[in-house]
């Protein structure tokens, strides 16, 4: 087999109702209240959902017209401006510079001061636990505080089906299992894995099968968390 180059380029902005929210029911619920707390903040096990969660609240808030920004702690600085938004997500709080934590800390400020816009944020601990300055730790535990909840791998197998024959493929399940134990276990990854396979058993002419998967899966490299 030729060496293939996987193009696993980001899919288009995440949605609430693309989300499988058996286990999250409650998050669903506060993130899409009109008049919902302000301020929100989510922690979860890696792959969880939560950039997915604040990326669909991001383009929700689009929807609405509201003036929004997205920003990701673990790739780039917060900037100053982001504060003239009134909706504001920020991931991986945990990775967040010095500078960037007292620049958080100044939004919760802002915020608080204006009596109008809202901030959701998402780490990997329950604040009390989050490896940031005191007095944003304290901020992060201000408003609600929510777990996001892992799928099992029931969930992700189920959903896995599901995609699967929504694109009307035959998949075995133990290519799904394979993909589980040999890919990255976050589920947008698994579909995204899951699309490129489709397409390259139908420029191979070949079924989706593991000896496949093993084949696809030796010259992916999966995008950093």
């Amino acid at each position: 087999m030729d060496q293939l180059v996987l193009d696993l380029t980001p899919t288009p902005l995440p949605a609430f109702d693309n989300f499988l929210a058996e286990r999250n029911r409650e998050v669903i619920t506060a993130l899409t209240a009109d008049d919902g707390e302000r301020f929100i903040y989510l922690w979860g096990e890696p792959g969880s959902g939560k950039t997915h969660l604040l990326q669909a609240w991001i383009a929700h808030a689009e929807r609405l017209g509201r003036a929004s920004i997205y920003l990701d702690g673990q790739r780039e600085h917060l900037p100053d401006f982001a504060r003239e938004a009134s909706f504001i997500a920020v991931d991986h709080v945990d990775d967040l510079a010095p500078d960037d934590q007292i620049t958080l800390f100044s939004f919760y400020n802002s915020l608080k001061e204006s009596g109008e816009g809202r901030l959701l944020m998402a780490g990997r601990k329950p604040p009390m636990a989050a490896a940031v300055r005191d007095d944003l730790r304290t901020r992060l535990g201000w408003g609600l505080v929510l777990e996001v909840k892992a799928l099992s791998d029931e969930d992700k197998l189920a959903a896995l089906r599901t995609h699967a024959a929504n694109r009307q493929l035959q998949v075995a399940d133990d290519v799904f299992r394979y993909l589980l134990t040999h890919w990255r276990r976050d589920l947008s990854s698994l579909i995204a894995m899951l699309d490129m396979l489709d397409r390259y058993s139908l420029a191979l002419r070949r079924p989706i099968t593991v000896p496949l998967v093993k084949n696809v899966l030796q010259t992916a490299t999966a995008p950093d968390s």
